[in-house]
């Protein structure tokens, strides 16, 4: 059985309290749903001091459309992103990602701060105590070598969110409050190279994220998220890709392909342009889907052979560019 590390739950009610509270405790961490930290916790994967719970710090689960943008407060939950009449009509990409994360009962707890924020994961991480002491560790937690690349240089752990390879495709930006006033920066540059959960992403510790914020889709906005896993349910993606583009009828006026769980940061495929101004044929989709192969480059951190992962990118590339480009 696996046993919960001992730590003090401490429950503020406002964003400024949170913030103060886990620069006050540097081994605390914040907690909403939970589906992910917890499991952690029990695998020895981190031993927090405190939980920081957000639960009952107001204004931070709210969904808004403004002529702008669309904010979503951090503490939606992911059953809300999935089903709220806003997201499914303007962001129907974005519905579709979140209805594809985990089961059900994980998506009423799980927030979408949390599926932005998920530490990155691999084979030789996420596992019990016992496991990574039996092989000696590994370089993004006890240990000095990543055993994936075989070398003590880089972790390569996999940046697996569902939520995050199509919020980048869509513009997202994503808010912050930290100890030093509010921030605000592009969703693509929040992550790094470095899987590690100290490196890998670009703002302090205690940051807390508070909104997602999505320019408001332009007239003929299209987005499709497709997902590769074991099982239709319940699985981490072992590649995803995720498609918004606008169009003029049939004619293609704007198009971003990310692909993810590859790496510990999403992937902004180059090449787009060639597609834009033109109908997106089958030919067209094809040869696209031919520079998604050549830009994959899957690492086996994750299940899945990574030579079938990359095909996958090819075909999953072709298919949601079929389904993305509308009908003649």
């Amino acid at each position: 059985m696996l046993r919960m590390p001992a730590f003090d739950v401490l429950r503020p009610t406002s964003v400024d309290e949170a913030v103060a509270l886990r620069r006050q405790h540097p081994a605390s961490r914040y907690v909403a749903g939970g589906t992910d930290l917890l499991p952690n916790l029990k695998h020895g994967l981190d031993a927090p001091t405190h939980l920081v719970s957000l639960s009952h710090v107001e204004g931070l689960a709210q969904i808004t459309a403004t002529d702008e943008a669309i904010r979503i407060g951090a503490r939606t939950t992911i059953h809300t992103l999935a089903t709220d009449p806003i997201v499914q009509t303007e962001l129907p990409g974005l519905a579709q990602a979140a209805s594809t994360i985990a089961g059900p009962q994980h998506r009423r707890m799980g927030t979408l701060g949390g599926n932005v924020l998920l530490d990155t994961r691999c084979l030789f991480y996420n596992q019990t105590e016992a496991w990574r002491t039996a092989v000696g560790f590994c370089l993004k937690k006890d240990g000095q070598w990543c055993h994936v690349i075989g070398s003590p240089k880089a972790c390569v752990a996999a940046q697996s969110s569902d939520s995050v390879p199509m919020l980048i495709a869509l513009g997202a930006t994503v808010h912050f409050a930290t100890p030093d006033g509010p921030a605000e920066i592009e969703l693509s540059s929040l992550f790094t190279t470095d899987g590690r959960r100290e490196s890998h992403r670009t703002v302090p510790a205690e940051a807390l994220l508070t909104e997602v914020v999505v320019p408001r889709p332009r007239p003929g906005h299209r987005s499709v998220y497709r997902k590769v896993r074991a099982r239709n349910a319940v699985d981490y993606p072992q590649l995803s890709v995720a498609f918004a583009g606008t169009f003029d009828g049939t004619t293609c006026q704007s198009l971003r392909v990310v692909l993810g769980a590859m790496l510990p940061q999403p992937k902004v495929l180059k090449g787009s342009e060639t597609l834009v101004g033109t109908e997106i044929t089958d030919e067209a989709a094809t040869a696209f889907a031919e520079r998604a192969f050549k830009q994959a480059r899957p690492q086996p951190q994750i299940h899945g052979d990574p030579e079938w992962r990359r095909h996958l990118a090819r075909v999953e590339t072709y298919r949601g560019l079929l389904e993305l480009r509308p009908a003649s």
